[in-house]
């Protein structure tokens, strides 16, 4: 299977925002706090400025799995 993954756009609307999983970034970066994931409860990391994104922030395995239907 071949997956496309670009970053959005000002204009677009819609779709599922990553937030990355704990488990995968245990540090974080500046400026990120820890948060739970709204349908999973995982730790994950809200990001600066992704609340301005058109978009569900959900973990990156609920968002993957969004994307693949199940």
């Amino acid at each position: 299977m071949k997956v496309m993954i670009t970053p959005r756009k000002p204009d677009e609307v819609g779709g599922y925002l990553m937030m990355p999983l704990v488990a995968n970034v245990p540090k974080g970066r500046p400026g990120w706090k820890m948060v739970k994931c709204p349908e999973c409860g995982a730790a994950c990391w809200h990001r600066p400025g992704q609340e301005n994104a058109k978009a569900t922030a959900v973990c990156t395995m609920c968002a993957l799995k969004h994307g693949f239907g199940r």
